[in-house]
């Protein structure tokens, strides 16, 4: 029998550069971005997988406290999203001088919004108590947008290293990014923080990332010895243990026979 991870059914993405490792070039700001960008979504990616393979087993004591985690994993990428467009694809499209450059990511977000409304309407719902959870009504919604999420999370890596192209006019971007992140960073608070933390592998690209992001040690002790404790549905539910190394899912029985 093995343990079930949040390594699937949606695939992580790899990032430029590790994928370039063995070669000669030294990775450039966009490699940097693109690694950057993959990394967070990667952090959706897990949740995602997480609430996917763990819906169907949910205990009903436990009902609740998984709309909650579900909300989570929602509030983090609306706030990501909402973030892009209001601050990175205003900027490319500005500093390049080409109009309309970002349309796809802002049309791929339009493919899937009615599909996360959905999502976390019904969470609320079950948090209220005005619906009764369903954890095959919850594989149904993420079965709904999923793909095109997943299609949009992937497509934004080579997106980002096509930017390349304009060089120095991008050269605020790394700026941008942090100024982005601060800002998700207070919209989504404690709980948001701890969440995050809750689905960030050390190990993954064989721990090339440990070090990431690159907070200050005291706030990573922090969030790690002392916020970790003040949002018990992420622990409970999530990717990734207080160490940041993948652990078990919680709700799925642990009598899946290996591949």
């Amino acid at each position: 029998m093995a343990p079930v991870y949040a390594d699937h059914p949606f695939a992580l993405i790899p990032t430029p550069i590790f994928l370039a490792k063995d070669s000669q070039t030294t990775p450039d700001v966009f490699d940097e971005l693109a690694s950057e960008m993959a990394l967070v979504h990667n952090i959706v990616i897990r949740g995602l997988n997480s609430i996917y393979l763990q819906a169907p087993h949910i205990k009903p004591a436990d009902e609740k406290s998984f709309a909650r985690y579900m909300g989570g994993w929602f509030a983090l990428l609306h706030s990501h999203h909402s973030g892009e467009e209001a601050m990175f694809f205003p900027y490319v499209e500005k500093m390049t001088g080409v109009e309309g450059i970002m349309d796809t990511n802002i049309d791929q977000h339009k493919v899937f919004h009615d599909g996360l409304d959905n999502f976390k309407a019904y969470a609320d719902a079950v948090i209220a108590g005005t619906e009764k959870y369903d954890g095959s009504r919850v594989i149904e919604i993420v079965d709904d947008f999923g793909p095109a999420l997943m299609q949009h999370l992937g497509d934004e890596i080579p997106t980002i290293l096509g930017l390349r192209q304009y060089g120095d006019k991008l050269a605020g971007l790394p700026k941008l990014f942090q100024e982005e992140a601060d800002k998700v960073g207070k919209e989504v608070g404690v709980s948001g923080l701890v969440w995050f933390c809750a689905h960030l592998d050390s190990e993954y690209e064989n721990g090339r990332w440990q070090s990431w992001p690159p907070a200050p040690t005291p706030v990573k002790i922090l969030a790690r010895c002392v916020l970790w404790w003040t949002n018990a549905d992420a622990r409970k539910f999530g990717a990734v243990d207080r160490t940041g190394h993948m652990k078990p899912l919680y709700a799925v029985p642990q009598t899946v026979a290996a591949a």
